[in-house]
């Protein structure tokens, strides 16, 4: 099975750039092209959060419109720049619950050979993350499904380990963390992955010998920086896509594939 991850899209409402230099919006035409392009194709996309930038209507109806041109079964879930009730109606049926409930949800399709997990990891209005004791105790019923022939893999916006990139450390999970953890160690048998986003940038880790996968932007990247002082910024790097292969012999093989030549969706 072949899954393909991207995050952190941050599209802006029309005609605006981000911090008036990354056209983000032609970002995501380029990486739907290059999606489109791949060959096989991936049976899945997955989205790991801040699809928008100010979480409009109108920012999420252009992502619907381009992921329409895929043909892919394409699965999301909001990062801190997100709106849960906006997404709701932009992703309609995709997770249950009330405007404001935490965006969570399981996809179990008999056919795949893995059940994804959409977990929300982030608190509304606030950039720093957290997994409460209901998403936990959500996330413990959940995983009852999984099993070593037929694992998990968790797709979520806030990487859970400390990614030594300070400014986005200091914006991560806050609350909830160790409580996560034990549950990854308590299923790591069953557990195929962790697939994240939110610092821009490639970074992998494990939990209990379970793979913490980070994925970079397909638009902008954050600038490395692991100075513990250091400041925010972002580079212009090409945007990036993760594509992640489960093997008959239940491994998680991931590549990293680059959207287009730089410097790409860049306006100088």
């Amino acid at each position: 099975m072949l899954i393909a991850q991207i995050t952190d899209l941050h599209v802006t409402r029309e005609g605006e750039l981000l911090s008036g230099r990354v056209d983000t919006r032609k970002a995501l035409t380029l990486c739907m092209k290059k999606l489109s392009s791949l060959s096989p194709r991936p049976d899945v996309l997955l989205i790991s959060g801040d699809l928008t930038e100010t979480a409009t209507e109108e920012e999420y109806a252009f992502i619907n419109d381009k992921l329409s041109t895929l043909g892919i079964p394409t699965y999301v879930v909001p990062g801190n720049h997100d709106d849960r009730a906006t997404m709701r109606k932009a992703f309609k049926g995709m997770a249950l619950g009330q405007d404001e409930d935490p965006f969570c949800y399981a996809v179990d399709k008999t056919e795949w050979p893995v059940l994804f997990i959409g977990l929300d990891s982030t608190i509304p209005k606030n950039s720093e993350g957290a997994l409460c004791p209901e998403r936990l105790e959500w996330l413990k019923d959940v995983l009852q499904k999984a099993t070593p022939s037929r694992p998990a893999l968790i797709f979520m916006h806030h990487p859970p380990f400390t990614t030594g990139i300070a400014p986005m450390d200091a914006c991560g999970i806050l609350q909830g963390l160790p409580a996560f953890r034990q549950l990854i160690e308590d299923h790591s048998n069953s557990i195929a992955g962790v697939l994240c986003g939110h610092v821009h940038r490639m970074i992998n880790s494990s939990i209990y010998g379970v793979p913490v996968l980070l994925a970079p932007s397909s638009a902008h990247q954050i600038t490395f920086d692991i100075d513990p002082d250091a400041s925010l910024t972002f580079t212009l790097e090409p945007s990036k896509i993760a594509l992640h292969s489960w093997t008959e012999d239940n491994a998680l093989v991931s590549h990293l594939i680059y959207v287009d030549d730089f410097p790409g969706p860049y306006a100088f």
